[in-house]
């Protein structure tokens, strides 16, 4: 074997160093806007729980805490008798995250209120809302 030229390993992670702070600056970026997506509320579609899973396992474990919760409130509105039923359900899940949130306010139960509302902004467009007496 010829070897003309061996450049120290040393000299390789410097060259790749640049490349390394921005992917994980890339990362940081993408866990951020997942992150913004949870505090407004929304459903988080399934690559971004599988990113979550792999670069941000605390968040991640927040998300579906957050999942299902949101998909059990879903599933009470589903069984509404009536619009009052529905809003009264709505209130007492807020007022029960509110009473959370005097005792220290968390980003978590900010994420858990906002997911509340947007299921329940949904529900209440829906065909099923609107045949409810």
């Amino acid at each position: 074997m010829n070897v003309k030229s061996v450049q120290p390993v040393s000299g390789y992670f410097k060259t790749m160093q640049p490349y390394k702070d921005a992917r994980a600056a890339m990362d940081q970026s993408r866990v951020t806007a997942i992150r913004g997506t949870l505090m407004l509320g929304k459903k988080l579609r399934t690559d971004e729980m599988d990113y979550l899973q792999r670069h941000d396992p605390s968040l991640h474990q927040q998300a579906m805490s957050l999942s299902m919760e949101r998909q059990a409130y879903e599933d009470a509105l589903q069984h509404s008798r009536s619009k009052a039923d529905a809003n009264y359900y709505n209130t007492f899940k807020l007022m029960q995250i509110a009473g959370q949130l005097k005792h220290g306010g968390s980003e978590e139960l900010l994420m858990r209120a906002n997911a509340i509302r947007d299921a329940h902004r949904e529900f209440v467009g829906s065909s099923k809302y609107a045949s409810l007496g």
